[in-house]
């Protein structure tokens, strides 16, 4: 599903009123971003700790051989050369060795499927729901789940269990606050846990 395709979906799930159209695009694009920002943290996580480490012994063997070419290069043919003078010197190449190192000391993760999009798309899509003055209730195929979907450009997987996490353990969530200047402001704030479940099925 194409990123136009979600708004589409998203608007037209929504139901906005008219004077609010436009606000409410703004705030799904705002949940289509939130989502894409956190997988691609979740994937570069994931990739430090793979057992390949997204080809950073490679990265790491070329440092080395960067720094023994550093090292015997004439100083005087050092400036005809283009790289930033500040990434080009030992301690700079050094550093980067030492960052690299320190990525592939950590212990691998065991191979498990990745569900970092499918997460956020369900934290995104509560606050979504908050937003646009809808209850975000844990029901299966209900409201909170149609839209995670929707955010997470799958209609076909299951959420349900994303869901329920989000609901049981504190998060980060973003709420909207209304100034009295007519401008709105979006900001971080922990919510708290204990949310009740409902074990009742709905389409709505």
């Amino acid at each position: 599903m194409s990123r136009d395709q979600q708004i589409r979906k998203a608007l037209q799930f929504l139901a906005p009123p008219a004077a609010e159209r436009e606000e409410c695009r703004h705030e799904i694009c705002l949940a289509l971003d939130r989502v894409e920002r956190v997988t691609a943290l979740a994937r570069s996580s994931r990739a430090g700790r793979s057992k390949k480490k997204g080809g950073l012994l490679r990265y790491h063997a070329a440092l080395r051989r960067l720094l023994i070419a550093f090292d015997t290069l004439d100083p005087a043919l050092r400036p005809w050369f283009n790289l930033p003078p500040r990434s080009t010197t030992r301690s700079a190449i050094e550093a980067e060795i030492a960052k690299a190192e320190s990525i592939l000391a950590q212990p691998s993760a065991p191979p498990r499927r990745d569900g970092g999009r499918n997460k956020a798309a369900a934290a995104a899509a509560y606050d979504l729901l908050t937003w646009r003055g809808h209850a975000a209730t844990l029901t299966r195929g209900g409201r909170w789940e149609k839209l995670a979907k929707i955010l997470a450009g799958d209609l076909t997987v299951d959420l349900f269990d994303h869901l329920r996490k989000f609901k049981q353990k504190p998060d980060l969530s973003i709420e909207k606050v209304r100034l009295g200047n007519g401008c709105i402001l979006y900001r971080s704030r922990r919510r708290e846990p204990g949310i009740k479940l409902s074990p009742k099925k709905s389409g709505n």
